[in-house]
Order: C-alpha cells, then sequence, then structure tokens
C-alpha cells in the first residue's frame, strides 16, 4: 500500500502546488494512506476529481483575452475593407457588440463579454466579407470598362449589390457582387 500512496503522492504533487492564484495549495500527508482509515483512502480518491473541477472552474471564468483579440482584429479588417460603406448595419452592429463586450469585460463579467465578443467578430466578418465581394465587383467592372469588353450589366449587378448592402441585406449584396464579377470572367 505504501507504494501507491507514494505514487499518489507524486502525481498530485505538480497539480495541487500550481501557481494559479485560484487552485488552493493543500498540505500533503507526508505518510501513504493507510487501510485501517477507510475515510481517508476514500478522500485521497475524490481529491483528483477535486482539484479537476477547480481548474476547469478556473478556465470558466478566465478572462476572454483571444475572444476580445480576434473581435477587434475583425473589426479593424473590415474597417479597412470600407464595410461601413457596403454592410453598415452588420458593421454597427459589430461595432456595438465590441463595445459591449469591453463593458463587460471592465465590469468582470467575462462570459458576457466572451459572448459579445465572438458575435462582434462573426458581425465584423459577415460585413467585410460583403465590402471585399462588392469592391472586387467594382474593380472587375472598371477593369472591363478599360479593356473595352461588356460591363453594362455587371455594373448594374454592383450597384444593386450596394443597396442591397446598405439596406441590411447583406445575403443579397453579397450573392449580386459574385453574379457581377461571374459575368465578367
Amino acid at each position: 500500500m505504501h507504494s501507491i500512496g507514494s505514487r499518489v503522492d507524486s502525481l498530485l504533487e505538480p497539480m495541487i502546488a500550481s501557481s494559479h492564484p485560484a487552485v488552493a495549495v493543500l498540505p500533503m500527508k507526508s505518510s501513504p494512506p493507510t487501510t485501517n482509515s477507510a475515510g481517508s483512502v476514500g478522500q485521497w480518491r475524490l481529491l483528483p476529481g477535486a482539484v479537476l473541477t477547480a481548474l476547469l472552474l478556473c478556465a470558466c471564468a478566465s478572462v476572454p483575452n483571444q475572444e476580445m483579440s480576434d473581435a477587434r482584429q475583425a473589426v479593424f479588417s473590415a474597417r479597412g475593407a470600407d464595410a461601413s460603406a457596403y454592410a453598415p448595419r452588420s458593421m454597427e452592429s459589430a461595432e456595438q457588440l465590441l463595445d459591449d463586450a469591453e463593458q463587460s469585460l471592465k465590469q468582470g463579467r467575462y462570459d458576457a463579454a466572451r459572448d459579445d465578443a465572438l458575435e462582434a467578430r462573426q458581425a465584423a466578418m459577415k460585413a467585410r466579407q460583403v465590402a471585399v465581394a462588392i469592391a472586387e465587383a467594382r474593380a472587375a467592372v472598371e477593369d472591363a470598362k478599360a479593356r473595352g469588353g461588356a460591363w453594362a450589366s455587371a455594373e448594374g449587378l454592383v450597384t444593386e449589390a450596394q443597396a442591397a448592402g446598405r439596406q441590411g441585406d447583406e445575403s443579397r449584396a453579397w450573392e449580386l457582387a459574385l453574379e457581377a464579377k461571374r459575368l465578367l470572367e
């Protein structure tokens, strides 16, 4: 029995002596549990589960640094693609959600901050996708004009795409922009 207790001590000691501030450092018994104290053996069996539960709780309540960073980068990228002009509703939503996430973060409401940051990232990515599609279609029309190719119907589709994006119908805007590009290929 002594060898099992020593093995448990050696396995659990790094987890219990963690430097993470939310994990309590529990004193380790210097002697292994004995067979005549059935209660202490049962407690030792529960210890790995308790440590794992504590670690999971700490992970759930952690600061959503990565999610916030991803959301900020997505909003920045959408701004760079001029998404405010082509998909203003999604862009406004992304910026508002990012602001909400920042406020939740300041208040220590990490779960709310994480949720808002994830939604902000999605909205910004959608806005950027529409903006890029319309910009590429517009560039293809300009290129076709310069080469003397047929461009009038594609330009009409790009104009419709821009109008759909401004009205908040980003899916339709994206489809129209792709159709305009296909016409010019």
